[in-house]
């Protein structure tokens, strides 16, 4: 690595920030300046840039100690309350997760790390029978759908999942929603970051039977948690966990809202993706039209969301997500996202809304197949060749370049995730892996030097970025149009296999 002419990550600016945690406005009048051990450990992890702002910390804390920040960091804000458990820093899966052990305690086997998929019983597609929520859900409403299941069922008391804040409409709020409005309210994917576990606490106060929704690195706290204390393992009965490329930092969403101007105080909600696979994000606005976030004055072409999520991802990708390979939710009993391949049959239609799904564990597999035979989803069997094509060059993208940025961090001597004893090397990429991963961290640099990603992000959201969108937007026109009729001639030649 040291003889590589170009290192993004070798610049002063990198990662480099005043601290989240150590606030001093924070510290309680007249309070010793001395922090608990714990909690000094845990500033260490927020300042070392291991954070992932899942909220597990948070969620954990018995004594409510922590808060949380503008920017979902966990913050001090009843000092006097610690009392040095250490459960705080414990429950951190930034800081480390043990992927071999966790592995062979939930599935028996041993884990490639290279493997884009991880371990699944099934593979399918899906969508929910009931055509409103097949047509407002982000997808299929493959996720929804079981939800309403369980709840129907009186399976679960309520669910974990992300609303939209009442004040910032773009900015997620976990919540346990414990009625069939609640779930629904909370249909749509959210990109920003949000700290999901931090609902744990109202987990362990309040009883019963919960189904978590949530991104890799939030499955992963669970399963720490879960260690931690025996209530959230026996309160929790399923995981979904969503397919994850990266969360992106607040700082972006702001200034999309920012270039909205007078629309964006007239919005009553934001709908992060309208129309399906993969859609356009819009808020709705006080007489109850919608208006698009993107270039909602022009008529014609307007990106999709997917289009510039893929722009925000290289701008804003935050620094722990940047060492995270988990991109389809390997410790989730049910693995959901878009159905990111060509159609496996002619009868197939991703426009009309489908979710793609991994199910992982004997309970996950269960709890999908009441659904479908309680006909409250539609299922469609895909073989493993199919369901490893299927989102398998961002799976791909994110695993390289996390192996690529943790070989770096640890040859400059920076903070890095432990993810146990067998992982202490990752795998090196050479010959095409190289040149990929290499125009990947490329394409990333601006994560690395952050004081200049806002005015890169204006462009893009200008006359200049709605060009090269243009472009791009034909490109992959081509590219996936491509995709889908050698795929169907492939089918008609020799079948599916």
């Amino acid at each position: 690595m040291s003889n590589r002419a170009f290192n993004i990550l070798d610049d002063e600016h990198s990662l480099r920030a005043p601290s989240p945690f150590l606030e001093p406005a924070r510290w309680p009048p007249n309070e010793s300046r001395e922090q608990p051990r714990a909690l000094r450990g845990l500033a260490q992890i927020v300042d070392g840039g291991l954070c992932h702002r899942c909220g597990s910390c948070v969620g954990i804390c018995p004594t409510g100690v922590l808060g949380l920040s503008d920017q979902e960091y966990p913050q001090i804000q009843n000092l006097s309350a610690c009392t040095d458990c250490d459960l705080c820093v414990k429950v951190c899966p930034g800081d480390e997760f043990d992927y071999e052990r966790i592995a062979q305690e939930q599935f028996g086997t041993s884990l490639d790390i290279t493997d884009t998929h991880g371990v699944y019983q099934q593979a399918v597609l899906s969508y929910a029978t009931h055509p409103t929520l097949r047509e407002h859900s982000t997808s299929g409403g493959l996720v929804t759908g079981i939800l309403l299941d369980l709840l129907e069922r009186g399976e679960i008391d309520g669910a974990v999942v992300i609303s939209s804040d009442e004040e910032h409409l773009w900015k997620g709020k976990p919540i346990i929603a414990r009625t069939k409005e609640a779930i629904l309210s909370a249909t749509k994917s959210k990109y920003a970051i949000s700290p999901t576990n931090s609902v744990f606490k109202e987990i362990l106060e309040i009883p019963g039977r919960y189904a978590l929704v949530g991104l890799p690195c939030q499955i992963h706290g669970y399963h720490k948690a879960a260690e931690l204390d025996d209530r959230l393992k026996e309160r929790i009965v399923l995981t979904i966990g969503l397919f994850c490329h990266a969360a992106i930092e607040h700082e972006a969403f702001e200034i999309i809202w920012e270039s909205l101007g007078q629309k964006a105080s007239k919005a009553t909600r934001f709908i992060s993706r309208v129309g399906k696979h993969p859609g356009a994000p819009h808020i709705e606005l006080e007489d109850g039209t919608l208006y698009p976030v993107y270039f909602g004055n022009h008529s014609g072409f307007r990106p999709s969301s997917m289009e510039m999520i893929n722009i925000l991802y290289r701008l804003y990708t935050p620094p722990r997500c940047l060492t995270c390979f988990d991109a389809l939710a390997e410790f989730a009993d049910i693995s959901v996202g878009d159905p990111w391949m060509a159609p496996p049959g002619d009868d197939i239609d991703f426009l009309h809304g489908y979710s793609f799904g991994l199910l992982r564990t004997a309970r996950g597999k269960e709890i999908y197949e009441r659904a479908v035979r309680d006909d409250k989803l539609v299922s469609y069997n895909l073989t493993d060749k199919e369901a490893r094509q299927c989102n398998k060059k961002m799976a791909t993208e994110k695993k390289w370049r996390a192996f690529r940025v943790i070989e770096t961090q640890r040859r400059q001597g920076k903070s890095l995730p432990a993810y146990g004893d067998p992982l202490r090397t990752f795998p090196r990429h050479a010959g095409v892996q190289f040149l990929e991963t290499e125009g990947n961290m490329f394409t990333h640099m601006l994560c690395f030097l952050p004081k200049y990603r806002a005015s890169v992000l204006r462009f893009f959201l200008g006359e200049g970025g709605y060009a090269l969108l243009w472009l791009n937007n034909k490109r992959r026109r081509v590219k996936f149009w491509l995709r889908d009729t050698f795929a169907a001639l492939k089918r008609r030649l020799y079948g599916r296999k």
